[in-house]
């Protein structure tokens, strides 16, 4: 198959078709408290952590959405500001894999106050919290949320202190970002055409599907979608 010019990759995590919203729930490890909690206070830690999967969750959306990023660097060639060019005019634009997880840490440390809303349904207590850090790691199978979040709470003269929370999302984005790479390092080496069955093959290595759509007469859009991130 022929395709002049540019090819751009579309990672999509198990969002499945474009226009097509999917519903679906992501089952986290939680961490075990192991008694190094209160009761009392057990609540404000497992919605912190409920938080800290919600907006994971959209965190991967997003990033799936826009080929790895949280938003699209102004230096990086894409359509519309949306789907980000991994090759363009013969130049790679790759993100590295660590660029990914900032990415994702960016954003639920932008947008986890959203979901805490100051902690307004937890009117008996008192507590002042400060968010100070959020790593993530795409590892095998799973992608690692840490959490270093200080929360001072008072309930009466009881007062506890909470620091380092911890979720694990079963998506595969490893294997989603492993065949992104893949594709890419086989089209730089003939940019004029598509290997359908290399494409063929190694959506059997990774057990993801590889969809492609002609974007105006010189770009393509690589769409990769991994049904085994879809938790019902």
């Amino acid at each position: 198959m022929k395709k002049q010019g540019q090819v751009t990759i579309f990672i999509i995590l198990a969002i499945a078709i474009i226009g097509l919203i999917v519903l679906f729930f992501l089952f986290k490890d939680k961490v075990g408290l192991d008694d190094k909690v209160d009761s009392e206070f057990e609540p404000i830690y497992n919605f912190v952590e409920d938080c800290l999967m919600i907006t994971g969750k959209n965190a991967l959306e997003r990033i799936g959405e826009k080929g790895g990023y949280f938003f699209v660097p102004s230096n990086a060639p894409s359509i519309d500001d949306r789907i980000p060019y991994y090759i363009n005019n013969k130049m790679i634009y790759f993100p590295d894999k660590e660029d990914i997880e900032n990415h994702l840490a960016g954003f639920v440390y932008e947008e986890l106050s959203f979901c805490i809303l100051n902690f307004k349904d937890f009117k008996d207590y008192e507590i002042k919290h400060e968010l100070d850090s959020v790593k993530t790691k795409i590892s095998e199978n799973k992608v690692i949320l840490n959490l270093n979040y200080l929360i001072s709470i008072r309930k009466g003269e009881v007062i506890e202190q909470l620091e380092d929370f911890e979720v694990k999302l079963p998506i595969r984005l490893d294997a989603i970002y492993d065949t992104a790479y893949k594709i890419i390092d086989e089209q730089k080496t003939h940019l004029d055409s598509i290997c359908l069955s290399c494409l063929y093959d190694l959506g059997e290595e990774n057990e993801v599907h590889i969809d492609m759509l002609d974007y105006g007469k010189d770009t393509t859009i690589f769409t990769i979608i991994d049904d085994k991130s879809q938790l019902n």
